[in-house]
């Protein structure tokens, strides 16, 4: 699905929200959640390629495959963090988005300190 076809059901998906909103609040959220998934998957198949290439070119530069690997868990913890804490403040529930936010930075931190030991451990050993 191309970027325009996106933004327009994207625009569609916003006025469903707002007539569900006035009408059926419960259910507003879900459609929203419902989109989000949608657009995942129709641009997953792309990122799988993309992450696929990145792989092979690291492989013949000679990086360690772990520290990209790593890279890419790290990038969809984010997007996904990103998405459902915007759910949560869409859904009227900003406290837990706040928590979900910081979670998810604990894991990213977690995720990224054997890469900056390693970069610590490098610049030691040029020192």
């Amino acid at each position: 699905m191309g970027i325009f076809q996106v933004l327009g059901c994207g625009f569609l998906v916003l006025v469903m929200w707002l007539v569900l909103q006035q009408y059926k609040s419960n259910i507003s959220i879900f459609v929203v959640i419902a989109f989000g998934a949608g657009i995942f998957l129709s641009v997953a198949d792309q990122l799988r390629t993309l992450l696929e290439t990145l792989l092979k070119l690291s492989e013949q530069a000679g990086v360690n495959v772990i520290y990209l690997t790593t890279i890419f868990k790290i990038i969809g913890i984010a997007w996904l963090a990103e998405f459902i804490c915007q759910v949560c403040r869409d859904a009227g529930s900003s406290a837990l988005s706040v928590k979900l936010e910081f979670a998810a930075k604990m894991a990213i931190l977690m995720m990224a300190f054997p890469i900056l030991t390693a970069v610590l451990e490098s610049i030691l050993t040029i020192l």
